[in-house]
C-alpha cells in the first residue's frame, strides 16, 4: 500500500511538471483590479514602483514563488541612471560612457525607480559602454556617496518589476488552461472571488479604521474642551478654582481612552496637583490676611481707647501720654492702622524691605517701606501701630506698608 502512495505520489508531480513546462512565456494578461502595487522585486520587502489599475495589460515573464508573477515595466515606469555615466547628446537621448577599469569592462548601474516617492536602492541592470538610453528628466538624489545627479530613463529591455499574480488572468483561453494546473497559483475561475472578497475585507478594515478615527477624534475632542475650561479657571482668582470638577473629567476620560491620551491625561493631572499647591498658599494667604485685618481692626479700637469684646486685647490706658494725645485730639484725626506688630530689621538683599512687622509669635505680617520722614530704629523690637499705605506685593508674596507714622501699641494674647 505505502509503495502504490509513494507511486502515485511521483506521477501526480511528474504530471504537474510537464503542464508547468507547458507554460508559454511571456504571455499577454490583463489586471483584474484597481490600485494593485507594482514592486521592485517578487515580495512585500521590496519596494513598491507604482500601480496598475483593472484593464491594465501587462506581459508576464515568469511565475516565481509565493504567487508573484514577473513582469514587464508597466506604461509609466521608469528607472535611474548617474548622469556623469551617461553622454546626452539630444534632450531625450543619451549613450552610456564608461571606460575599463584595470582591464575590466565597465559597467553602469541601472536603479528601478518609484512613481510613488524617490526610492532607487534597488538595481534592474547593469549597461555597458556605448548602449543607449532614453532620458525623461533629471534630478538630485541621495545616495550612500552622497547626493547625486541622476536622470529618469525609460526602464533599459530586460528589466523587470513584479506583481501578484491572483490579480492577473491571461488573455489567452490556452493560457488561462495552463495556469489553472499551476498547484502555486490560485485558478483562474477562483480569482475574481478571492478578489472580491479581499476587497470587501478591505472595505471592512477602512471601516474599523474610520471608526477608530472618529473614536480618538472624539477623545481629542474631549481632550480640548477640558483643556479650555481649565484654561478660562486659570485666568479666574484662585478663590474660585474648582480643582475638584477638572480632574474629575480628566480621569474620566482617562478610564476609556487609549494609552496615547492617557498619558496626555496624566501629564495635565501633575498640573492639577502643583496648583493645588498654589490654591493652599492662596487660602492661607487669604486666612493670615483675615487675622491680620481683625487684629488692625482691635488695635485701631485700642488706640482709641476702646476693646472689642472677646477680643483678648486691651487699651494702652497705662500709657499716659497715648491717652493724653487722644484725649487732646478730636475723633476725626484719630489714624486708622494700617498693621500692628512688632518691628523688626532685616538682613534682606540689596534694594529689598529693611524692615518687617511680626506678629507676637514671630509670623510675618507685613514689610515695611519707610517714608523719607520716617524714624524707625527707635521702635525695633517693640510693639508699634503701623500708619500707612497697605497693598499685596506679587514680588515678596505678601503685604507691603509704606509707613507714614508709628503710634504706640500694647499687645496682649
Amino acid at each position: 500500500m505505502l509503495r502504490f502512495l509513494i507511486m502515485c505520489s511521483v506521477l501526480s508531480l511528474a504530471h504537474s511538471q510537464s503542464t508547468l513546462a507547458a507554460q508559454k512565456f511571456p504571455y499577454d494578461a490583463t489586471v483584474v483590479s484597481d490600485k494593485v502595487e507594482v514592486r521592485c522585486g517578487p515580495g512585500t520587502n521590496f519596494y513598491p514602483t507604482g500601480h496598475v489599475n483593472q484593464q491594465d495589460p501587462v506581459t508576464v515573464y515568469r511565475h516565481d514563488h509565493g504567487g508573484w508573477f514577473m513582469i514587464a515595466p508597466p506604461k509609466g515606469s521608469f528607472s535611474w541612471i548617474d548622469a556623469s555615466l551617461v553622454e546626452q547628446d539630444r534632450p531625450d537621448h543619451g549613450v552610456v560612457r564608461v571606460e575599463p577599469v584595470d582591464g575590466r569592462v565597465a559597467r553602469a548601474m541601472v536603479r528601478i525607480g518609484s512613481s510613488l516617492g524617490d526610492d532607487h536602492s534597488y538595481y534592474g541592470r547593469e549597461l555597458s559602454n556605448g548602449d543607449e538610453v532614453t532620458i525623461l528628466g533629471e534630478k538630485t538624489l541621495a545616495t550612500q556617496r552622497g547626493s547625486v545627479r541622476m536622470y529618469k530613463i525609460l526602464p533599459p529591455h530586460q528589466e523587470f518589476r513584479w506583481i501578484k499574480g491572483e490579480y492577473v488572468v491571461p488573455a489567452d483561453q490556452r493560457a488561462q488552461k495552463e495556469l489553472a494546473h499551476d498547484p502555486y497559483q490560485i485558478p483562474v475561475e477562483h480569482r475574481v472571488a478571492v478578489i472580491e472578497k479581499r476587497v470587501e475585507e478591505e472595505e471592512i478594515a477602512q471601516k474599523i479604521a474610520e471608526r477608530e478615527r472618529e473614536y480618538r477624534k472624539a477623545l481629542y475632542d474631549k481632550l480640548d474642551e477640558i483643556d479650555r475650561r481649565y484654561a478660562e479657571m486659570m485666568e479666574l482668582d484662585p478663590g474660585r478654582w474648582n480643582l475638584d470638577v477638572i480632574e474629575r473629567d480628566y480621569r474620566q476620560l482617562a478610564e476609556r481612552t487609549d494609552e496615547t491620551v492617557a498619558a496626555l491625561v496624566d501629564k495635565r493631572l501633575a498640573v492639577i496637583q502643583r496648583r493645588r499647591g498654589i490654591l493652599a498658599q492662596y487660602q492661607n494667604f487669604v486666612r493670615v490676611s483675615a487675622e491680620t485685618s481683625r487684629r488692625d481692626e482691635q488695635l485701631a479700637a485700642v488706640q482709641l481707647g476702646y476693646e472689642q469684646p472677646g477680643q483678648g486685647m486691651t487699651s494702652n490706658l497705662s500709657h499716659q501720654r497715648g491717652v493724653q494725645a487722644a484725649a487732646r485730639e478730636p475723633d476725626s484725626v484719630h489714624p486708622r492702622l494700617n498693621g500692628a506688630g512688632i518691628v523688626q530689621p532685616l538682613n534682606g538683599t540689596v534694594g529689598g524691605p529693611s524692615y518687617a512687622l511680626v506678629a507676637p509669635n514671630g509670623k510675618l505680617l507685613a514689610y515695611l517701606e519707610l517714608g523719607p520722614t520716617v524714624q524707625i530704629q527707635q521702635w525695633v523690637g517693640k510693639p508699634s501701630g503701623i500708619v500707612g499705605q497697605r497693598q499685596f506685593d506679587p514680588q515678596y508674596g505678601t503685604d507691603v506698608i509704606k509707613v507714614q507714622r508709628v503710634v504706640p501699641v500694647r499687645l496682649t494674647q
